[in-house]
């Protein structure tokens, strides 16, 4: 069942909606603001509900959302350096939003970006499925192209376990560039229960990108091996969060990209498991080459949804993407959309 309703919120948005697919024992809220998950409510051990994804409950604190909660970015997302895109010899100009004097370029358009616009929606009853439609004319955020940007969802529920299915895709009249993510923030004890670092993750990623100063990428691929990043087995977020170590330093937690290992275009693969201390668990599926991983560093949100207050490490997000400032790393995996190749990326997100 897929329920529409009007986003609560304080000034008038009609065309502010939000959207609950349920099942039998979870269900997830979305909204056609952003192409944005609201909730995900799932059962721990003993059955009991809890709503596991960070965020607000009114429409107007979306309209600001610096920490992009649940939020579909895009067309660029992640940081990119002196906020350029080089292709096929030409060099594209995002807005310059982030690091020294906002030479970069994070997240596309943190002011009146995709996530801060109102979509298309399409229903489908029949497969509990939500599709989330929007179109971005040549040149609009500085990229070529007549692009259509699609993002579905689709609640899937097999015995104890549920999973939410999404899909990016976009179809473009010209070669651009699309590095789609979601940004949503897990706290798997719920999300007004304190932080997660005493949650346990599993990344299947044998090495991790490195920092620059500005938090750009360095351009280097380094081992995990013997770092802090190292989650090859399991390990507490918290665990190696206080000891010295420079790129700790630089984001003030983790926000790295991780190469996910056994990258095969637009195969989805394992990228991470994270258990909490509360009997839930989360299964991370990706066909993207990486996934970031932000443990919420800079959190501090005392409107957040049923009276909680958000601080750092309260929740973790772990953003599927094309590495970062790849456009400047010919080297790397290139998220390339043509007309005759369309963009596609898969996330799973898989509770039990």
């Amino acid at each position: 069942m897929i329920d529409v309703r009007p986003f609560d919120s304080f000034v008038n948005s009609p065309a502010a909606l939000t959207y609950t697919i349920r099942g039998a024992h979870s269900a997830i809220k979305l909204s056609n603001f952003g192409a944005t998950i609201l909730d995900i409510s799932v059962p721990d051990v003993y059955g009991t509900q809890a709503d596991v994804v960070l965020g607000y409950g009114l429409f107007d604190l979306y309209l600001d959302n610096p920490a992009c909660f649940g939020a579909s970015i895009g067309p660029s997302a992640n940081r990119a350096d002196k906020a350029e895109i080089p292709l096929n010899g030409v060099v594209y100009h995002l807005p310059k939003n982030n690091g020294p004097n906002n030479q970069n370029n994070l997240h596309t358009d943190l002011v009146d970006g995709i996530h801060k616009r109102i979509w298309q929606a399409e229903i489908d009853e029949s497969h509990n499925t939500v599709t989330f439609s929007i179109d971005l004319i040549d040149g609009e955020y500085g990229l070529p192209g007549n692009r259509h940007i699609t993002a579905t969802y689709e609640l899937v529920e097999e015995s104890a376990q549920s999973t939410v299915n999404l899909t990016y895709a976009c179809t473009t009249d010209a070669a651009t560039f699309v590095n789609m993510t979601n940004h949503v923030y897990f706290n798997l004890n719920g999300h007004d229960s304190g932080d997660v670092c005493g949650h346990q993750l599993t990344i299947q990623a044998e090495s991790y990108l490195p920092l620059r100063e500005d938090s750009v990428s360095a351009g280097i691929v380094n081992s995990v091996a013997g770092t802090p990043f190292d989650f090859r087995t399991p390990k507490a977020i918290g665990k190696d969060l206080g000891v010295e170590n420079e790129q700790l330093k630089i984001a003030h937690g983790y926000d790295h990209c991780f190469v996910i290992n056994n990258y095969k275009n637009g195969q989805l693969r394992p990228a991470l498991l994270a258990t909490s201390e509360g009997g839930r668990s989360l299964e991370i599926q990706i066909t993207a080459p990486g996934a970031h991983l932000y443990t919420g560093n800079w959190l501090d949100e005392a409107r957040a949804k049923d009276g909680a207050i958000y601080k750092p490490q309260a929740g973790f997000a772990f953003e599927s993407e094309f590495y970062p400032d790849c456009a400047h790393h010919a080297e790397w995996p290139q998220p390339i959309c043509t007309p005759e190749h369309p963009y596609n990326s898969q996330i799973v997100y898989r509770f039990f």
